[in-house]
């Protein structure tokens, strides 16, 4: 990764692969030096043309031939010094990034881990454990895990006896759980600092410790795995400590933090930290299909994959404390690459979210959407390159970032559309008689991840004058609030993206990969787009919500 810095002293990250820069330069060395010979290899020949007969056309055909060539040899002088001059800067470069690449790779994380507790000698392991403890921590717009949660995750996903003790976090995001909040960067990194104090004080007691985090707090728990390994010989033992995430957005092959390593959207406080590193310590991570924060296309070039990404955000993403054991049991466990503690599962979403509003409509919608859902789920799942699932199959403990397109046969795509085109007539006949039936009204309301950052709603007051000036003061201040977020997007587009791109551009184009150098940064382009869409949007529908709270609290 190579650092590019910005106007205000930050540094947005963007990907290189030094050694594959030094290959690159030392093949064009070569290539150099192999042109440079067959001109050597030629010189007489081409500056030297013998007349065929002493008469003067022939001799003045010969001398026009012999310009020819010495202007030729002239000039590919001049090109060789250009091209000696281009290798000898690529190949300073590639070392420069040798550099750069070692203390970039490692410094969005190291800001994070700034001050945490360091020891001077390893921890204790006890003989027995006084307590096996559980911390639990909620996710982004939940600072204080509810009881709900707490018993729900208790159930769910922790193992039998454990002292459960909920940890409250920061768990703000600006701006999507308000413009007044906190940036992700400042929230995550007050949460390590309270999660790294409540390991130690378990670990120091004598307690066998483990840590549950959901969505963000995930992410903080990552960190601490970072911190804990940066620590050597004095990190707690692996027997002492464990790790169960949900909804991770930091999983190695999916997490949206992981997808785009290293970028650093300054203008919104969004370090993309990368990935949960391979650790000693049993960690086991459960994601749902869909959700788009942990299982973001591996392909964003696929705008119909990246759509139904932000459709899982919103509807996907809150959902795991109200899975079933059956669904938690029957998870599927995916593939790991070499000896690992770490284990990751995936968990079957029945339906696409991207049809979400389609299932919406009345009557018509439920058919309509099982109608299309086959073909569409097709053409959703080539966003992750399988179109049999909606996840990454390669290993899921590899770190593996957006690529282009998916290696897969068209023959299999027409086979997988043909058969999914019968399965929706089938399921569009199925779904027609409950159709038919006198529908129930719906019940209207915000969705599941809005609802989960809103504040609480105001009670109600009395519309006296001073009631409704107050309350039409708060709703214009919500209003053009939203300006500023819009704004920090717009700069971060026109400024922190095109440096992106260009970085990808100018990479791929000096390992000679010229498609790649025009399709590498329209696939960041796009995946970055969908990530800004759904920022912008949930602010919207957050800014709407929180209006029609505020209208809704006067009591005429």
């Amino acid at each position: 990764m190579h650092p590019r810095r910005q106007e205000d002293g930050v540094l947005s990250y963007v990907l290189t692969q030094p050694p594959a820069m030094a290959a690159a330069a030392t093949e064009l060395a070569g290539i150099g030096t192999a042109i440079s010979e067959a001109a050597a290899s030629v010189a007489g020949p081409t500056t030297t043309i013998a007349t065929a007969a002493a008469d003067e056309v022939s001799a003045a055909i010969a001398q026009l031939f012999g310009a020819f060539g010495q202007e030729y040899q002239a000039i590919n002088a001049q090109l060789g010094a250009l091209y000696n001059q281009f290798t000898q800067n690529l190949a300073a470069a590639a070392n420069a990034y040798f550099g750069d690449e070692a203390i970039s790779a490692a410094t969005l994380v190291k800001g994070a881990t700034t001050g945490l507790f360091t020891p001077t000698s390893p921890p204790v392991v006890p003989p027995a454990f006084g307590q096996n403890t559980a911390i639990v921590m909620s996710g982004t717009g939940s600072p204080i895990p509810s009881i709900q949660y707490v018993a729900a995750i208790t159930n769910l996903f922790l193992p039998p006896g454990m002292v459960v003790n909920p940890l409250n976090t920061i768990e703000e995001l600006y701006p999507i759980t308000g413009v007044k909040s906190l940036p992700f960067q400042n929230s995550v990194q007050t949460g390590l600092q309270i999660l790294d104090a409540a390991i130690w004080e378990q670990i120091h007691a004598g307690n066998h410790v483990t840590v549950f985090g959901y969505s963000q707090s995930a992410v903080i728990s990552s960190l601490e795995i970072q911190q804990l390994l940066s620590l050597g010989p004095n990190k707690p033992d692996p027997s002492q400590l464990s790790f169960i995430f949900i909804g991770n957005e930091m999983n190695p092959n999916g997490g949206i933090l992981s997808r785009i390593p290293g970028l650093n959207i300054s203008t919104l406080g969004l370090p993309f930290y990368g990935a949960t590193a391979d650790n000693p310590y049993p960690t086991t991570t459960y994601t749902l299909e869909y959700d788009g924060f942990a299982d973001f296309p591996r392909y964003p070039l696929n705008v119909l994959s990246d759509i139904n990404a932000v459709f899982g955000i919103i509807t996907v993403h809150t959902q795991y404390q109200y899975l079933t054991p059956q669904q938690v049991a029957n998870a599927i466990l995916l593939p790991t690459e070499g000896v690992t503690s770490n284990q990751y599962f995936i968990i079957p979403t029945a339906h696409l979210p991207l049809l979400d509003p389609v299932r919406a409509i009345p009557v018509i919608g439920p058919p309509l959407a099982a109608l299309i859902e086959p073909d569409l789920r097709v053409l959703v799942n080539l966003g992750y390159g399988d179109p049999r699932f909606g996840y990454s199959t390669s290993p899921a403990n590899v770190p593996t970032p957006f690529g282009l397109f998916p290696d897969v046969p068209p023959g299999v795509i027409v086979d997988a559309l043909v058969a999914g085109t019968h399965q929706g007539i089938n399921d569009f006949a199925a779904a027609l008689p409950a159709a038919l039936n006198p529908p129930e009204l719906p019940v209207i309301g915000f969705p599941p991840y809005i609802q989960q950052i809103l504040p609480p709603s105001p009670g109600p007051v009395p519309a006296t004058p001073a009631n409704i000036a107050s309350t039409f003061a708060a709703v214009v201040s919500d209003s053009y609030s939203l300006l500023l977020p819009t704004a920090d997007l717009g700069l971060a587009f026109a400024t922190i993206l095109p440096a992106y791109d260009l970085s990808l551009f100018l990479n791929q184009l000096l390992h000679g990969n010229f498609i790649a150098a025009i399709e590498l940064p329209l696939a960041a382009t796009a995946g970055l787009a969908a990530l800004g869409a759904m920022i912008e949007f949930i602010a919207i529908v957050r800014t709407v919500a929180a209006i029609i709270q505020q209208l809704q609290s006067l009591n005429f």
